[in-house]
Parts: structure tokens; C-alpha cells; sequence
């Protein structure tokens, strides 16, 4: 989910549509077009960029991607909302396979973490669950 928080599009105070473009573009060519969504995070950001202050801009971000032709509509579907209605389908079926499993609250020992992170729980896969 593509963030719009200045500092991570361009490292400095200011952005641009186009700096949005570019990173969702960077995006997509990394890890898929069934893989890239839009997270914008104006409920915890500061700073957005100029011409995407809030959601009411989606359709000028759109029109900027429509500029590319390696953007078919499907893929625009897809960027718009469709990846992620997939992927709440899936987490529905993972938690439908795990209804009534308890979750580990085994500790995961500091060496095996990066220290700075506050979280050890070590969360057991399905493969160390079932025999």
C-alpha cells in the first residue's frame, strides 16, 4: 500500500503527484501490479503531496497514470481497490482454516530478532501446528 508521506516518496519536505507516480510505478515493476495498492495515510501524515491533499485528488492521480500506456484499466481496477479485496478474501479463508486455534505466546529469545523491534512473540505457522 502505497504511502504518501512526503519524507518517503522524495526523503525531503516536498512532493509532487509525479513523485507519487514514480513510486507507485517503482512499485509495481518490483513486486507485480497485483501487488501494489494505495495507502495514502492522511489519518497519520503531516506532510502530502501537492495536488494529493486528501482523497478527493484520486481522480488526478488516475489521470496521470492513464498517461502511461503500461497502465491497462484491469491494472488500474487492481491499484484502485481489487488487490486489496483479494487479499481480505484470502485473510477470511486463513481465518476460517484457524477457527479455534490458540495463538503461541511462546518468547521468542532476543538473539533471534532484531533488538529493535518490542515485539517477541514467535507466532507458529500451520506446518508447526499440524501433525
Amino acid at each position: 500500500m502505497i504511502s504518501f508521506y512526503n519524507d518517503f516518496l522524495t526523503c525531503g519536505k516536498t512532493a509532487s503527484i509525479q513523485d507519487v507516480v514514480g513510486h507507485i510505478n517503482h512499485v509495481r515493476t518490483m513486486a507485480g501490479v497485483d501487488y501494489v495498492g494505495l495507502g495514502a495515510g492522511y489519518d497519520g501524515i503531516n506532510r502530502t503531496p501537492v495536488g494529493l491533499e486528501d482523497v478527493s485528488k484520486y481522480p488526478e492521480l488516475f489521470a496521470e497514470l492513464l498517461k502511461d500506456s503500461t497502465w491497462s484499466l484491469q491494472d488500474l481496477k487492481k491499484l484502485a481497490g481489487l488487490n486489496l479485496l483479494r487479499i481480505m478474501s484470502q485473510v477470511d479463508q486463513v481465518r476460517e482454516e484457524l477457527a479455534g486455534e490458540k495463538p503461541s505466546e511462546e518468547i521468542i529469545p532476543i538473539h533471534d530478532i532484531d533488538t529493535r523491534w518490542p515485539c517477541r512473540y514467535k507466532f507458529a505457522s500451520l506446518d508447526d501446528t499440524r501433525t
